[in-house]
C-alpha cells in the first residue's frame, strides 16, 4: 500500500464550506456539469466552471467567480439531480427540505412541481425502477418511500420500517428491471420489486451509503464503520474502521471509500485490500463520480467541508493512476507472495516460541519439572453453545481437554456485544480455569459467526498458546425447547399449508435452532411435528405445529418472529409464493408473502 502519493488532476477552492452529504453534479445547460451543495442552512451553491449561469434566482457569490448562491426559505437536507423532464437532455435540480421536495429548472429557471414530503425527505435520488420508462425521483422519509415522475405525480408508495439513509436503484434479481435497494437506520438493506419487497439483508449497523459496483455486486457502509461489497445478494468480503465511510464508489478498478475524517482509500474489489490512500486537508462531505474536465472520463471528485475540491482519475490496478508507468506483477503473482510472506511472518513468530520453550525446559531438568510454558502436544480447544435461562442468554463455553487452563478468550461476532463486535474474558489467576463462560445476547434473529482466540497454558505459564476456532450461532438460537404440555397456546399465530414430509422439517428445525439434542423421527410413518420453545430474551413462548395434512402453524405474539420463521422456511423449501393467515386478538387479515 502507497500512502499520500497520488496527486490530483485537477483543484480548486469553492470558497465556501459545505453540509457533508448533501452535494451532487449535474449538468443543468444538458452539456457541461457543475458542482451543486448546500453551503448552510438554506443557501445552495453552484459551481459552474464551463460558463455563466442564466440569470435567475441564483446570484452570483461575491466569494468565488464562478460560484452562484441559490437562497431559499427552508432548511435544505438532501439533494440530488437527474434528466427527469424526457423532452429535454438537461438535468433538473431535486431539492429536499424537511417535509417538502421542490424540483427545479436551473437552466430556464422554472419550477417542476413543489411537493409536500409528510414522512419527512432523508435521501432523494433519481433513476429507472421497474417497469416505469422515465426518470424518476425517488423520496426516501423516515418509514417510507416514494417515487415522483417529472409533473409531481406519486408513481409508488411503500413504508419501511426504520428511516431511511440510503438508496440505489440495482438490478438485484438480474431480469433487465431496476430493484430499490434501502438502507434503514434498523440494520436492514432490503431490496423493492415493483412495489413489494423481495428480499431484505440483516447488517450490524445502521446503513449510510450504498453504491453500484458492476451487473452482480454493490457495496455498503454502515455507522460502526464497516464496509464491504456483497455479490448476487452474498457477503463477499468487509472490513471495518474507525471511522465511518461518507461515500463509495467504483473507479476504475477499485472500491473508492471517502471516510468522514477526510481520508481516501482505494481498495481491491476482491479482497477489500488497500492499495492507495490519500487525506484531504479537512473532513470529508461527499465524493462523487463525473466527467468534471469534459475529458470523456469520470473522476473521483472529492469534497471537504471547507470547499476543497479534489479530483483524481479512475486507478487502474495493473498500471495504477498513470497508465504510462511500468507494468506491475499479475494479480495471481501478488496475491502469492503476499500469502507467502505472511506465511514466513507466521513461521517466524512459531519459532521464536518454540525457542523460548526449549530454553525453559533446559533450565528446569535437573529438578525434572516440567517447562512453565509448555503446551502437551494433544491439547485441543473445544466450544459449545448452551442455552442459559437464568440469565437470559446464550454461554459461549470455551474449554480444553487437559490440565491446562484458558487464561483468556477473545470473541469477535457482529452485534452480539453492546460496547462492539469484540469481547474478552479473562479471569484472575486464583480463578483460572479448564473452562471458561462467555456471554451471548444476540439481539436479533439472525445467524452469526462467532470467532473464538483463546489462550491456552498452564496457571503458570509465562507464555500461552493462541487457538483459533470458528462457530456458528443458529438464526434462532434464543430459543430453547421444552416438552411440559400445553393446552392453551395463545391466539396469536399464522397458519398456511405446504406438502413436504416431516422428516425435511426436521432437518430444518436442526438447522436454525440450538437444540440440546437433534431433533429425530422415530419412525417413518410418524407425519406430525411438534415443538415448543421459549425465547430467552423475554419469556414468551413460541409453538411451531406441522399437521400430517400439511398445515403449518406457528403461535407466537411476535408477528416479526413468525415473518423471519416463515421466510427461513420458504427458502429452506425454496418456495417463492406462500398464502399465509394471520390471527391476532385485534387483527384477522390474509396476506401473499414471497419469500425470496
Amino acid at each position: 500500500m502507497q500512502l499520500s502519493t497520488v496527486q490530483p488532476v485537477f483543484k480548486l477552492e469553492l470558497n465556501h464550506k459545505i453540509t457533508p452529504d448533501v452535494v451532487t453534479i449535474a449538468k443543468y445547460d444538458g452539456t457541461h456539469p457543475c458542482l451543486t451543495a448546500s453551503a448552510g442552512y438554506d443557501k445552495i451553491i453552484i459551481h459552474h466552471p464551463h460558463g455563466g449561469m442564466v440569470s435567475g434566482r441564483a446570484q452570483r457569490s461575491q466569494a468565488h467567480g464562478e460560484v452562484s448562491e441559490l437562497n431559499l426559505s427552508q432548511a435544505v437536507i438532501a439533494l440530488a439531480a437527474g434528466p427527469l423532464r424526457p423532452d429535454t437532455g438537461r438535468d433538473m435540480l431535486l431539492i429536499g427540505s424537511p417535509t417538502q421536495i421542490l424540483a427545479y429548472d436551473v437552466h430556464d429557471n422554472t419550477d417542476l412541481f413543489f411537493k409536500e414530503a409528510p414522512d419527512g425527505v432523508n435521501v432523494i435520488i433519481t433513476g429507472f425502477f421497474g417497469k416505469h420508462a422515465e426518470t424518476l425521483a425517488i423520496i426516501g422519509g423516515n418509514s417510507s418511500v416514494q417515487a415522483i415522475d417529472w409533473e409531481g405525480n406519486e408513481v409508488f408508495w411503500n413504508v419501511v420500517s426504520g428511516k431511511v439513509c440510503a438508496m440505489i436503484t440495482f438490478d438485484f434479481d438480474k431480469d433487465g428491471e431496476n430493484e430499490l435497494l434501502i438502507g434503514c437506520d434498523d440494520s436492514f438493506i432490503r431490496v423493492l420489486k415493483n412495489n413489494q419487497f423481495i428480499a431484505e439483508i440483516a447488517e450490524t449497523g445502521p446503513i449510510l451509503c450504498l453504491s453500484p459496483v458492476n451487473e452482480v455486486r454493490f457495496a455498503y457502509g454502515l455507522a460502526n464503520g464497516t464496509i464491504g461489497i456483497y455479490e448476487e445478494g452474498i457477503r463477499l468480503w468487509r472490513v471495518k474502521s474507525k471511522q465511518n465511510a461518507l461515500a463509495l464508489q467504483w473507479s476504475g478498478d477499485t472500491l473508492a471509500c471517502c471516510w468522514s475524517n477526510g481520508r481516501v482509500d482505494w481498495r481491491e474489489g476482491t479482497t477489500g485490500r488497500v492499495l492507495r490512500r490519500v487525506q484531504m486537508r479537512a473532513n470529508a462531505a461527499a465524493m462523487l463520480l463525473a466527467d468534471y474536465r469534459s475529458v470523456g472520463a469520470p473522476d473521483l471528485v472529492c469534497v471537504s467541508d471547507k470547499g476543497e475540491v479534489l479530483g483524481y482519475p479512475p486507478y487502474q490496478e495493473n498500471t495504477g493512476f498513470n497508465t504510462g508507468t511500468k507494468s506491475m506483477p499479475s494479480d495471481e503473482d501478488r496475491l502469492a507472495i503476499t500469502e507467502l510472506f505472511n506465511k514466513k511472518q507466521a513461521l517466524m513468530v512459531e519459532l521464536q516460541h518454540y525457542e523460548a520453550n526449549a530454553t525453559s525446559g533446559s533450565a528446569s531438568v535437573e529438578n525434572l519439572e516440567r517447562p512453565a510454558s509448555a503446551m502437551p502436544t494433544n491439547t485441543r480447544l473445544q466450544v459449545a453453545i448452551l442455552h442459559s435461562p437464568e440469565e437470559a442468554c446464550l454461554q459461549l463455553a470455551v474449554s480444553t481437554n487437559n490440565e491446562t487452563v484458558v487464561r483468556a478468550a477473545l470473541v469477535l461476532a457482529e452485534g452480539i456485544f453492546e460496547s462492539g463486535e469484540t469481547f474478552i474474558r479473562h479471569p484472575q489467576p486464583s480463578q483460572l480455569r479448564s473452562l471458561l463462560h462467555v456471554p451471548l445476547r444476540p439481539p436479533r434473529d439472525v445467524p452469526v459467526d462467532v470467532h473464538i482466540k483463546a489462550l491456552i497454558g498452564y496457571p503458570d505459564s509465562e507464555q500461552f498458546h493462541i487457538f483459533e476456532l470458528t462457530k456458528q450461532l443458529p438464526r434462532f438460537a434464543m430459543y430453547q425447547s421444552f416438552t411440559k404440555e400445553v393446552r392453551n397456546k395463545g391466539n396469536s399465530y399464522v397458519t398456511f399449508r405446504i406438502t413436504e414430509r416431516v422428516q425435511r422439517i426436521c432437518i430444518w428445525v436442526n438447522q436454525n435452532f440450538l437444540l440440546e439434542e437433534e431433533l429425530n423421527i422415530e419412525s417413518e410413518e410418524t407425519k406430525e411435528l411438534h415443538i415448543n420453545l421459549l425465547c430467552l430474551r423475554d419469556q414468551s413462548y413460541l409453538y411451531m405445529d406441522f399437521a400430517a395434512d400439511g398445515r403449518v402453524k406457528f403461535s407466537t405474539h411476535d408477528i416479526r418472529l413468525a415473518g423471519d420463521l416463515i421466510q427461513s422456511l420458504a427458502v429452506y423449501l425454496n418456495l417463492t409464493d406462500l398464502q399465509v393467515s394471520v390471527f391476532t386478538l385485534i387483527l384477522i387479515n390474509l396476506y401473499n408473502i414471497h419469500p425470496d
